[in-house]
């Protein structure tokens, strides 16, 4: 099949559809699993949306922390800066659906086809462009929340650790982005020259982790 579901086999890379019954499945095995809770809307971001979280309401989408309690999983919030600067978007998920002469209705229907995680998404990568050279990739990694106290019959428990560990990956993305700042290789270029002075033995450093 060559529809647009098969365009790009992400199998092959370990993911799998998303469900929570798949996510159950995983943790019954005891395997990790790398979770974006905010899904397609937060991978294909619109025009300035560098960094915003869309993650779906408390209510809707703490159902992952229940279903880590249910096996005593723990969850660890990760938090990255620097891929939203590896590219420029030339047209976003709105332009394409909004093209004229009947393209962007084209657009919409390819994507029907598409399989999602959530209802109302919309699976239309934008058209964008790499931005050189490439940027400095950075990762933070929170506090890792033990399930294995939480009640999973207790709704507001879950929803309340679903809110924490949101909290605590923005607090880490706009600390990222202001430590980014001090680092003196933190552009290719002095990372390039630092790294050949070294015969490329020694990755250039980063700014000071301890503050």
């Amino acid at each position: 099949d060559s529809g647009p579901s098969n365009l790009l086999d992400f199998e092959k890379f370990g993911a799998v559809p998303v469900s929570g019954r798949n996510l159950y499945r995983l943790l019954a095995r005891n395997e990790s699993a790398l979770l974006y809770p905010g899904g397609i809307r937060e991978a294909f971001k619109r025009k300035h949306e560098d960094y915003q979280l869309f993650w779906p309401d408390a209510a809707k989408g703490s159902d992952f922390v229940r279903i880590a309690a249910r096996h005593g999983a723990m969850i660890v919030p990760v938090a990255s800066v620097g891929a939203e600067e590896g590219y420029s978007v030339l047209l976003d998920t709105a332009d394409l659906l909004n093209l004229p002469g009947g393209l962007g209705e084209r657009v919409r229907r390819s994507a029907a086809g598409v399989p999602r995680g959530r209802v109302n998404e919309t699976f239309v990568a934008p058209v964008a462009l790499p931005r050189l050279p490439p940027p400095r990739y950075y990762f933070c990694f929170g506090q890792p929340v033990d399930t294995r106290t939480l009640d999973i019959e207790d709704h507001e428990a879950a929803k309340q650790v679903y809110r924490s560990v949101r909290t605590d990956i923005e607090d880490s993305i706009a600390w990222l982005l202001e430590r980014r700042e001090t680092d003196p290789y933190k552009d290719f270029g002095p990372r390039f020259v630092y790294e050949v002075a070294t015969n490329w033995t020694r990755q250039a450093p980063t700014f000071d982790l301890s503050q």
